[in-house]
């Protein structure tokens, strides 16, 4: 007689994923997906690398070491003009107040204006240098107007401190951490709402076999978000553990966050207005801004909630 387990003959098939994930609770969905098997009741089995920042994220993928990578919109901007050859899938946070301009308070600097002819800590080609950028045009100031000294993020809180630069513009967790450092000795200045930041799951240009890997990962994106959305302090307790940070820093960044699975218009514009900016700002007239809607693919966030895309194309 034959027997068949059926158990085995309908379980789904399970793809090896690598995935390059910045560490910062910008990459909360991830490190939830992880904790609560997510990817599980998905199509893949996930090995996570931990970096710091976007831009190494990206680098992973560009040099083929990964399948995905979380990545800022900014370094997507600032790749796209050269390299061509990568997509973004989906948003799946956004931050009005995750990047911060830092400055001593001795120096007595009291706004952006002030910042003209000083040295500033940024890490260039990543949100870090396009947000000072934007505080910059506020005040009605360029680039050009200031020093710029690249830094690793890890490293410009040094710079400060030395007094190597006048001022940084850090991400998260390097703003909480030069506040826990030097207290009362550094100003953060209120920079909310000024200029938002989306995190984003990229690949290289994907063959439709790597669009089904992006639906499984998008699948366990959306279980990770949902669990989030209802049960925030467990969300946050999983962040704390995976990090190995206080729950005081992640109640400062927590309120500013947004987890939502997107591929919308207003990403299209900032990465629209940032490659311009881009073009205009770093001597690169002789490059043409790519056509943004080519950096997006929404195939296989289609797959998973097909109201999630909102683009014109």
């Amino acid at each position: 007689m034959l027997s068949v387990n059926l158990n085995n003959f309908w379980q789904t098939e399970k793809y090896p994923v690598s995935i390059a994930v910045s560490k910062t609770p910008l990459s909360a969905p991830f490190y939830v997906a992880q904790s609560i098997n997510a990817f599980d009741s998905s199509c893949v089995t996930v090995d996570f690398e931990h970096v710091i920042g976007g831009r190494a994220a990206f680098s992973k993928v560009l040099l083929g070491e990964v399948d995905f990578a979380t990545s800022s919109d900014s370094v997507i901007a600032f790749q796209s003009l050269t390299q061509q050859t990568f997509v973004t899938h989906a948003m799946f946070v956004q931050s009005d107040n995750d990047v911060k301009l830092i400055t001593r308070t001795e120096d007595n600097i009291k706004e952006v204006a002030n910042l003209k002819g000083k040295n500033i800590g940024v890490t260039k080609q990543t949100s870090s240098e396009y947000f000072l950028r934007t505080l910059l045009a506020i005040d009605g100031l360029d680039i050009a107007d200031v020093n710029l000294i690249d830094y690793e993020p890890e490293q410009l809180i040094n710079g400060l401190m030395n007094k190597d630069v006048d001022a940084i513009t850090p991400w998260e967790p390097f703003a909480f951490q030069s506040h826990q450092i030097l207290d009362d000795k550094i100003t953060i200045h209120d920079t909310k709402n000024l200029n938002t930041l989306s995190f984003n799951l990229i690949s290289l240009t994907p063959d439709l076999a790597s669009i089904e890997k992006a639906k499984c990962v998008i699948q366990g994106l959306n279980t990770a978000i949902n669990y989030i959305a209802s049960r925030p302090e467990d969300a946050k307790e999983i962040v704390i553990k995976e990090l190995g940070v206080s729950a005081e820093f992640i109640n400062w960044v927590w309120p500013d966050y947004i987890f939502k699975l997107e591929l919308n218009q207003s990403l299209l514009l900032n990465l629209k207005s940032q490659t311009t900016w881009l073009t205009e700002s770093h001597e690169l007239s002789n490059i043409t801004p790519p056509d943004v809607v080519q950096l997006v693919d929404s195939r296989a966030i289609l797959q998973v909630n097909p109201s999630a895309v909102n683009i014109n194309y």
